[in-house]
């Protein structure tokens, strides 16, 4: 089931050299773009930053900061408190970076934090949800992708957008670990495998939860789309 593609505000960009993790990326310059990164994987440019190149972990924030900031909105957390927590996860992957190596998918390693930080927030919450993703256009607007090009066609495109919006609203009504779960697969495009793995499940209830949440949701659209219709 596709969706729009969420965004953040940038996060601050770190400075640090090999052999020095000390600074604090929240309190760095504002992010710069990084030519010549796109061809890169994410692996090897977790790698040259480990190795002391700072413009590797530039180049990783602007790759990931709208999706992580998507996933912990679409996770039930206010505007505010999920660009808080994007500054958090990147700097958790900033101090993790000594001890990187490659055993996963860098978007495995960087969900696991991601999740675990969504996670503790909601606790720290009383697991209260803001539902007013999908309704505020914040996702819309901030979003580092482009959605699907409908040029020409305003009443379609009008009409994506608010079918997006009413999917990421309908994703709230997911019980927190299935939904973490559709999120993790659908839009942040983690295979199941890397799903169990990041939720710290087993394959098998990875794909129990994904099945449970396509049901779910799917009847939920539907009661959605007749209410409409009377």
């Amino acid at each position: 089931m596709d969706a729009l593609q969420a965004s953040t505000t940038p996060p601050a960009r770190a400075h640090a050299p090999k052999g020095d993790r000390s600074v604090d990326p929240r309190r760095a310059p504002h992010l710069r773009l990084v030519p010549g990164t796109d061809a890169v994987s994410d692996e090897d440019l977790m790698l040259r930053y480990r190795d002391g190149d700072t413009s590797a972990f530039d180049a990783l924030v602007q790759r990931h900061r709208g999706r992580v900031f998507g996933y912990l909105r679409r996770m039930g957390l206010r505007p505010a408190r999920a660009d808080e927590l994007v500054a958090d996860v990147f700097l958790k992957l900033h101090r993790a970076a000594p001890r990187y190596e490659v055993s996963a998918k860098f978007t495995t390693f960087l969900y696991t934090i991601t999740y675990r930080a969504a996670l503790n927030a909601r606790e720290k919450a009383h697991h209260q949800l803001d539902r007013s993703v999908g309704d505020s256009g914040d996702l819309e607007a901030r979003h580092a992708e482009p959605a699907p090009a409908l040029h020409g066609d305003p009443e379609r495109a009008l009409a994506v957008k608010r079918a997006f919006a009413a999917v990421d609203r309908e994703l709230l009504t997911l019980p927190e670990g299935h939904r973490a779960a559709f999120v993790l697969y659908y839009k942040q495009g983690l295979g199941c495998s890397e799903v169990a793995e990041a939720l710290g499940i087993s394959s098998a209830e990875a794909k129990g939860r994904l099945a449970y949440a396509r049901k779910l949701l799917r009847s939920r659209l539907d009661r959605l789309l007749e209410e409409r219709r009377d």
